[in-house]
């Protein structure tokens, strides 16, 4: 219920920030070649997302009402309608975070759409914490960083990025999984 009523003065209050200082507070933000971290897209971006970034994957962290709610914000069907791969991975705006299962099928998809020459868009309703938890995972899996250097690199290019308690929990397991994947892949059989 809470994240419903916030809904509207958070999105309101992104949208007047990027438009008061839009070189500090971007709508997104090239954090590498394969990826582009940002908040929620709007139809009228998406020949320059796809065009211009060359974005071939979108992972969506919003919750289902929240596409529905923004006028004009981009949904899975118009993604597909442009030859875009659509990932979703809901989460509760402010308090929620992903399972370490969700993340990393989320971080595979991310992957895939990468080995392709292809950009992916993650996003969420503000491109501040829930998708800078799967972009911060993300980094640590293909870069092979501990979370609070792929963090910092995270914030170096997006200005805005904050992870709270939960996830930074939700990090720090990932990179626990990542780290028991790499021993079991390098003890003797």
């Amino acid at each position: 219920m809470l994240t419903s009523l916030a809904f509207y003065p958070s999105l309101g209050y992104n949208l007047l920030r990027n438009y008061v200082q839009p070189q500090r507070w971007q709508w997104y933000n090239r954090i590498d070649e394969s990826l582009i971290l940002g908040a929620m897209p709007f139809k009228s971006m998406r020949s320059e997302l796809v065009e211009k970034e060359n974005v071939g994957g979108v992972v969506c962290c919003t919750e289902d009402f929240e596409l529905k709610a923004a006028y004009q914000a981009m949904e899975d069907q118009d993604w597909k309608e442009l030859g875009v791969e659509f990932h979703a991975v809901p989460m509760k705006d402010f308090v929620g975070s992903a399972s370490r299962p969700e993340i990393d099928e989320t971080v595979q998809f991310m992957e895939s759409v990468a080995a392709k020459g292809k950009s992916v868009y993650v996003h969420c309703k503000a491109g501040r914490t829930r998708s800078a938890t799967v972009a911060t995972c993300y980094l640590m899996k293909t870069r092979s960083w501990m979370p609070n250097v792929a963090f910092e690199f995270l914030r170096d290019r997006r200005h805005q990025v904050l992870l709270r308690n939960a996830q930074w929990r939700t990090v720090n397991e990932y990179r626990r999984f990542l780290d028991s994947q790499i021993s079991r892949s390098s003890s003797p059989k």
